[in-house]
Order: structure tokens, then C-alpha cells, then sequence
């Protein structure tokens, strides 16, 4: 995700505040925002999500399956920002 340096960096001092990494802080942001914009029962799996590190990455669990726009999505960030990367760009 590319955030303003600014927006990241309230994010940051957030999530240090509470004790937490980033990604642990924005997926409460996250999970706390699809609570309000669709009513609790609408998103109990998500309420029982787990953010849990795997080789050393945070991943959340929801048991849920991930939509495959999302998966391609995700990919298509991935490359873009290899390919800045490699061209010396920075976003």
C-alpha cells in the first residue's frame, strides 16, 4: 500500500502508542471500519480473524477464501512496485 509520508507516519506513531507493528495496527483499523459499515453479524468471521506471522510476514487469518480480483489485485501492485524498483523510481 502507498500511503502520503505524512499519513503513514500518523499511522506509526498509532500503532507504537498502542504497542503494535503497523500492519497489526491497520488490520484493527481495518476489521474496527468493516464492523461500522456493515453491522456486526455481517462480519463475524472477520471479528474472529487472527493476524499471525508466518516466515516472518503478518498474515490474517479469517477463514474466509480471498476473491480472486483481490489475488490479482495484489500481484499487479507487486509488479508495479518491483518495476519502479528496478527502474530507480520511487513512489
Amino acid at each position: 500500500m502507498n500511503l502520503p509520508p505524512e499519513i503513514e507516519r500518523a499511522f506509526q506513531c498509532a500503532a507504537q502508542a498502542r504497542g503494535l507493528s503497523l500492519d497489526e495496527f491497520l488490520s484493527e483499523v481495518i476489521l474496527s471500519r468493516a464492523e461500522n459499515v456493515t453491522g456486526q453479524s455481517a462480519v463475524a468471521g472477520w471479528l474472529s480473524a487472527q493476524l499471525v506471522r508466518e516466515e516472518g510476514a503478518p498474515v490474517l487469518r479469517t477463514g474466509q477464501p480471498i476473491g480472486i480480483s483481490v489475488v490479482n489485485e495484489t500481484l499487479d501492485r507487486i509488479r508495479r512496485d518491483r518495476e519502479s524498483t528496478i527502474l530507480g523510481r520511487s513512489n
